[in-house]
């Protein structure tokens, strides 16, 4: 995890664990919706409205989880092991220990030891994520991998939008030219 200056950490707001509707908590947030709110079904469909979906809210906040609002460091990536964990922290180590370093002659070998770190480093990273891309290759090219493939192709899509989002200047407009 990076270091942060005090006060600039960066935090989102706690969010509903929907993913876990799929595991054996789907019966009991089931329940839970369904039951209490077939009995109280009154007022006008407004009403009704808002009260269901403040009930479901509320069960899927108990039943599911919520998120810790903190954004980590660092995304989990399907490569990211120990192995590569642990280069990157001795690489990291290394580049501290030159850096607080002051003695020249001292420096000279720490530089060394530092770009060594740094070749292992990029090297089992590369070789992590060709092992995860080759077993996501092979797990597309079955039937049940269509759905994966689908996944892939839309989030390239958003990445792709997010370069070409128009920014408009406020008060700036065509009539002032």
């Amino acid at each position: 995890m990076r270091n942060r200056l005090p006060g600039r950490e960066k935090k989102c707001t706690p969010k509903i664990c929907w993913r876990n509707l799929k595991d054996d908590k789907s019966p009991l947030f089931k329940n839970r919706v369904l039951l209490p709110t077939l009995v109280g079904l009154h007022g006008d469909a407004s009403q009704m409205w808002e009260a269901m979906a403040t009930k479901i809210t509320q069960v899927a906040k108990q039943a599911l989880g919520v998120t810790t609002g903190m954004i980590c460091g660092h995304k989990e990536s399907s490569w990211w092991n120990k192995d590569v964990q642990d280069k990157i922290k001795d690489k990291q180590e290394s580049f501290k220990e030159l850096i607080r370093s002051t003695d020249e002659a001292k420096r000279v070998g720490l530089r060394n030891a530092y770009r060594k770190a740094k070749k292992e480093a990029k090297k089992v990273v590369a070789e992590a994520k060709n092992t995860s891309y080759k077993r996501m290759y092979k797990r597309l090219e079955i039937k049940e991998g269509e759905h994966h493939m689908f996944k892939i192709a839309k989030a390239r899509e958003r990445k792709r939008q997010d370069f070409e989002a128009v920014k408009f200047i406020k008060g700036g407009g065509m009539d002032e030219c």
